[in-house]
């Protein structure tokens, strides 16, 4: 006798069952370490916190502790990006053209005039690598990048403020003259702070727009607060250059949450503002003209600049004149801005007339020291790895709206900001460390796996229990 087939219609209906909320993982010990670099890249090195009247430079006199220090947390990077080895050659394959272009700057060693220095220089950029890496080796790296950023910028800012405050022969600075009054901070130099406050800006309020609809934004806005303190300077001296980019940055932050709801048509809606706001650009400009005045006039005018960027534009031409001589190769990776050593080498004529008795040590824009320093190639290399991170972030708009979004804003601050300092390639800014971490793509896979399958008992740095993204 044949069984009667089932009657379906009069079957339970199907319930689908729902896909697991993911929370985020809480980071795992190892993540101190990259917090390290960052911290001691973002203040000073620990070589002028013991001599702080010292003026020299560790590039080029050498500095045991400061060596010995990064020399340590690199092997301790190498041992704990070793046992992830899996996740790493899959980001090194996604992310070929950044290898490349550290393989050419290690090339470069061969036409270097300073060899030695291009060498140190070039270790210390590569040891960031290894930091980036192990924030992104970590089983939930957005969270791994919220924590670091913050844990650094929560002990930076408030100790920054106290200094200038309270401690001023080391947060505050002076021009030759005693009369022009500068913040430092916990930094070096003025500049610095502001990119420190810059990148501390955008990651709270991104933070905070993150954390809106749970209610648990108090840190985040009470850091936030603090670095608008801190970015906005002193009476009569200020980063422009970190005030614009964190300007522009927010904006951009903030336009993106209105299309937050539209992730899936956000990387169109870029793309479009784009292609609009380049076609609306020479109808701008001529606008300008019939003024007798330009864009950027008027913001370096409302910026406290002049059309000469202060005299940033003398530098260049001597700059741009010397990288000329080597237009394909370059001098060498950090081998042009290499102290006395490189004076009578390479000649700053126009910059020499206007101030004789000082010489910078960068060239105040970060594409052009890169053309000096590897030539047109090096040029070309950066800007492929600048696009393919700004495709990568387009794209994480789609499958990862927060992150790509965070990516964004960040890769934005931190390229204007190479208009007028120089930050790009060189391991002791701590900007290179920021375009690294949200400039290097990570593979879905990587960003999925926890999804998937728990963290491996082998591994032994990935934490399984489900926590909130933070501190």
């Amino acid at each position: 006798m044949i069984p009667a087939k089932p009657d379906i219609s009069m079957a339970a209906p199907l319930v689908e069952t729902p896909a697991p909320t993911l929370k985020a993982r809480k980071p795992s010990l190892w993540i101190w370490v990259p917090w390290v670099w960052l911290f001691i890249t973002s203040t000073r090195l620990l070589s002028r916190w013991l001599t702080p009247g010292g003026s020299y430079d560790p590039d080029l006199s050498g500095s045991s502790l400061d060596r010995n220090v990064l020399i340590i947390l690199m092997v301790l990077g190498i041992f704990v990006v070793s046992r992830r080895a899996n996740r790493v050659k899959a980001i090194l394959v996604r992310n070929k053209w950044l290898v490349a272009l550290f393989l050419y700057m290690m090339l470069s060693v061969i036409w270097s005039n300073f060899p030695g220095i291009t060498f140190r220089r070039w270790f210390r950029s590569i040891g960031t690598f290894v930091m980036v890496l192990m924030v992104l080796t970590e089983e939930d790296p957005l969270a791994a990048i919220r924590a670091v950023m913050r844990r650094v910028y929560l002990i930076h800012i408030p100790l920054s403020i106290a200094a200038i405050k309270y401690f001023r022969n080391i947060g505050v600075a002076y021009d030759w003259s005693g009369t022009e009054e500068m913040w430092v901070g916990l930094s070096i130099h003025k500049n610095n702070l502001g990119q420190v406050a810059m990148c501390s800006g955008l990651s709270s309020a991104w933070g905070m727009l993150q954390d809106w609809p749970k209610k648990k934004w108090t840190l985040d806005l009470l850091l936030f607060v603090l670095t608008m303190w801190v970015l906005k300077g002193s009476k009569n001296s200020h980063s422009s250059a970190a005030i614009l980019g964190f300007i522009a940055s927010m904006a951009v932050l903030l336009s993106l949450q209105f299309i937050k709801k539209r992730a899936a048509r956000a990387k169109r809606i870029v793309l479009t503002g784009v292609i609009v706001f380049a076609l609306l650009a020479p109808v701008v400009y001529l606008s300008f003209e019939a003024f007798d005045t330009t864009p950027v006039g008027v913001v370096l005018q409302a910026s406290g600049r002049d059309m000469t960027f202060t005299d940033r534009t003398l530098l260049w031409t001597d700059v741009w004149n010397n990288a000329a001589k080597s237009p394909v190769l370059g001098v060498g990776f950090g081998a042009f801005w290499v102290g006395r050593p490189g004076f009578a080498l390479y000649p700053l004529p126009n910059w020499s007339n206007k101030t004789p008795g000082w010489r910078p040590g960068e060239g105040h824009n970060g594409f052009i020291d890169v053309y000096v320093d590897l030539g047109a190639a090096g040029v070309v290399l950066l800007f492929i790895v600048i696009g393919s991170a700004v495709a990568s972030a387009l794209n994480d708009l789609q499958d990862q709206f927060e992150y790509g979004r965070l990516r964004l804003v960040l890769l934005l601050s931190v390229l204007m900001n190479n208009m007028a300092e120089s930050s790009l390639l060189n391991g002791t800014q701590s900007l290179w460390f920021i375009f690294l971490l949200v400039g290097v793509s990570i593979p879905p896979m990587i960003r999925q796996s926890r999804a998937k399958s728990p963290a491996r008992a082998s591994d032994g740095y990935f934490q399984t229990e489900p926590v909130r993204m933070g501190v």
